[in-house]
């Protein structure tokens, strides 16, 4: 997997994270890949993706977290704070040799409506372009996520069968093509 470490994301209007957060000093938000996390990150980590809906909140996330840093094909990004480097997002990505994947791509309340999620797929997107991927795919199990994923470009896949999740969502496959 390429190392995203390069990538240089467009600037996110520190002033608003600052309002809400109170502690971003205006350097902007950092992104890193997390290849051993420590045990504050997994507990942050963990803490977002309960507070996002993500999992539920019996569920530590170590598993899930070692999982990705351990393949082959994955990356663990996480965006913080400069000021006290908080975690405020995070994204997996990887693939399978023959897809590109896009999983817990979680925004922190407080920081949402900024662009940082877009910037964080686009990011997954590079990177799995460089991997010579065609097309990323991201499971949805929230109606609100499918409309944030198809205005980026993404579709549902009529070749999936939709799994109903939680007695509430029909779980939805989306694709979109990495090449013209």
């Amino acid at each position: 997997m390429p190392d995203p470490t390069s990538y240089r994301p467009k600037p996110i209007p520190a002033a608003n994270a600052a309002t809400s957060a109170g502690t971003d000093d205006g350097a902007g938000i950092l992104l890193e890949q997390l290849k051993t996390p420590s045990d504050d990150d997994v507990a942050a980590i963990t803490h977002l993706w309960i507070a996002t809906g993500l999992i539920p909140a019996i569920r530590d996330a170590r598993k899930d977290i070692e999982n990705c840093i351990n393949a082959n094909h994955g990356s663990l990004i996480v965006a913080r704070l400069p000021s006290d480097r908080q975690i405020i997002a995070t994204m997996m990505t990887g693939h399978d040799e023959i897809s590109g994947w896009i999983h817990y791509l979680a925004i922190a309340e407080f920081v949402q409506s900024l662009g940082l999620g877009r910037q964080l797929v686009e990011l997954a997107e590079d990177i799995l372009r460089v991997s010579n991927l065609a097309e990323v795919r991201v499971t949805i199990e929230t109606p609100e996520i499918t409309d944030f994923y198809a205005k980026l470009g993404y579709e549902p896949t009529t070749d999936a069968p939709q799994i109903k999740a939680h007695d509430v969502f029909q779980t939805t496959l989306m694709c979109k093509r990495l090449t013209p």
